[in-house]
């Protein structure tokens, strides 16, 4: 599995890149075909913005493409959010191959 992280607009810190490999590395168990992930962290330049940290996460498997968007007032939290939603959106699709592959 390849994992590409990436940062515009922000300075990232490398414990958060390090953490962000981490979590990914963890979504991998749910699925095993998951071929490349891409987090990408940036930052919304608007003062009135109370989030204004954004974190995209692209995840590639074999016939799927799962994408999560969060924002937060913290980059680690917007990971965090960007990962639970991955998570979510990959049991979805886990619970769909099962259902497929053992019909009652």
């Amino acid at each position: 599995m390849e994992i590409v992280v990436r940062s515009r607009n922000v300075k990232l810190d490398p414990a958060v890149e390090q953490e962000s490999h981490r979590k990914v590395e963890k979504l991998g168990r749910l699925a095993g075909d998951l071929r490349r992930a891409e987090v990408e962290f940036s930052e919304i330049r608007n003062p009135r913005e109370s989030e204004p940290q954004v974190c995209d996460l692209v995840l590639h498997l074999t016939g799927t493409l799962v994408k999560a968007h969060a924002t937060a007032a913290e980059t680690r939290t917007a990971l965090d959010r960007a990962i639970h939603k991955a998570h979510h959106q990959l049991e979805t699709v886990h619970n769909k191959r099962v259902a497929r592959s053992h019909p009652r």
